[in-house]
């Protein structure tokens, strides 16, 4: 009798994600999903500039600034 164990590959180097990913392990595999704020394959995920949508969603007398995964309202 032969017992195979499944391999948990977010357990290293966050599975091969990114680091703005969060990594799901998986049976015999792993997906990878890019944070909130960012897009991509999760492999590769770029920051969402969320002040290019309706002002970041900040009121219109507002200042949208970007931020990494994020967006601050001044």
């Amino acid at each position: 009798e032969v017992n195979c164990v499944d391999i948990n590959e977010c357990l290293t180097s966050n599975g091969g994600c990114s680091t703005d990913a969060k990594c799901t392990n998986t049976i015999g595999s792993r997906t990878c999903t890019c944070n909130s704020g960012f897009s991509g394959n999760g492999i590769n995920c770029v920051d969402i500039d969320e002040c290019l949508t309706n002002n970041g969603g900040c009121s219109i007398d507002a200042k949208c600034t970007n931020t990494i995964g994020s967006r601050t309202c001044t």
